[in-house]
């Protein structure tokens, strides 16, 4: 068994990539910085809202 430890103990480290792929994600959080713009367009209608009341 002692040689059976080890290579599974290795197999895990074949997964540790799989938390580099996040990495390319992470892009996905810079991507709602450009929505945010769409958050000042309500500003403008927030005015014409308020001249129709």
């Amino acid at each position: 068994p002692a040689e059976e430890a080890p290579a599974a103990e290795e197999a895990p480290a074949e997964e540790a990539p799989a938390e580099e792929a996040p990495a390319e994600e992470a892009p996905a959080e810079e991507a709602p910085v450009e929505e945010a713009p769409v958050e000042e367009a309500p500003a403008e209608e927030n005015e014409s809202k308020e001249g129709e009341k």
